[in-house]
């Protein structure tokens, strides 16, 4: 028989003043390892008048944990939530679940083709025409993080716009959905070697490169960067985690790039922004210039 007693997500929902947003969406991503949407209040003002932005409202964020889970575990995840940001956080959480196989139709009410510099990321059931010039890469991002849409993504593949050079090695350690592996061989690279501790991530992203026929050129594995082994170094890791990940590993990564190779270091709020620059520093990196999207960063840095 199968055991389909996982064949759900739970949804937990609260509702966080909007100074305080970007902090809390940080720490469900950490708590739940995968990530977390930001929806801002809007207010309808009418057939003619449009939409406009609730200034006073809270923003609402949805985080997203595989199976049941315990009254114990909704408690500990609620106290570190009122731990980290306190009287921001408004109200109860409320909890519901999502059927697997809604998951993905779910994500795709929200999203939508995505241009960053040269690269156009296409959801894979929509049509698109691209203009001379234009990278268009496909991506299904299933179950997995890393759609286009989110600042820290946007960052790093404008980076490889910026600084990755044809025939480059390059590591994606969070490789989410692969959206950033695809873009760097659609951009020239080599070969990227693409590592994520979730198994819905690494089956996204082995879906996703055969989707755009760049299985060859992408190798997808469990684990972080001791999935790595005796293949590196490289020229260019990619690192769009989150703080706490970037300054733990990095002197490991710092171990597999080649001299004069470059990290982009993201997923970082810009509250944890001293923490990962100390760290990096520390590993024996020069940083470059921090990227800068609303509050999150994405530092830019070479060995």
């Amino acid at each position: 028989m199968t055991d389909n007693s996982h064949a759900f997500w739970t949804e937990v929902t609260v509702r966080v003043r909007r100074d305080a947003s970007e902090v809390a969406a940080e720490l469900l991503q950490d708590l739940t390892g995968r990530g977390v949407t930001i929806e801002p209040p809007i207010l309808a003002l009418g057939p003619d008048e449009g939409y406009v932005l609730d200034e006073a409202a809270p923003e609402t964020l949805r985080a997203y944990i595989h199976g049941p889970v315990s009254d114990a575990q909704r408690s500990d995840l609620l106290d570190a939530l009122r731990a980290e940001v306190g009287d921001a956080l408004e109200g109860d959480a409320e909890w519901g679940t999502i059927r697997e196989e809604d998951w993905a139709e779910t994500w795709k009410e929200h999203y939508d083709i995505e241009k960053v510099g040269r690269v156009v990321i296409r959801p894979a059931w929509k049509d698109y025409t691209s203009q001379p010039g234009e990278i268009v890469v496909s991506l299904d991002p299933g179950m997995a993080f890393g759609t286009g849409q989110h600042p820290t993504t946007r960052m790093c593949i404008q980076g490889l716009q910026d600084k990755m050079k044809p025939g480059d090695y390059v590591l994606d350690l969070g490789s989410g959905s692969g959206i950033l592996a695809i873009a760097a061989i659609a951009l020239g690279a080599k070969s990227v070697l693409a590592t994520d501790t979730e198994e819905q991530a690494v089956q996204a992203s082995n879906e996703n490169a055969a989707l755009n026929q760049m299985q060859d050129a992408i190798i997808v594995r469990p684990g972080s960067m001791e999935a790595v082994g005796s293949d590196g170094p490289f020229d260019l890791v990619l690192a769009n985690i989150n703080a706490a990940a970037v300054s733990s590993l990095a002197a490991a990564m710092v171990s597999e790039m080649k001299p004069g190779a470059w990290l982009f270091a993201g997923g970082v709020i810009n509250e944890r922004e001293v923490m990962a620059r100390a760290a990096l520093e520390a590993a024996g990196l020069r940083i470059e210039r921090v990227m800068s999207e609303g509050d999150w960063r994405t530092f830019v840095a070479q060995k």
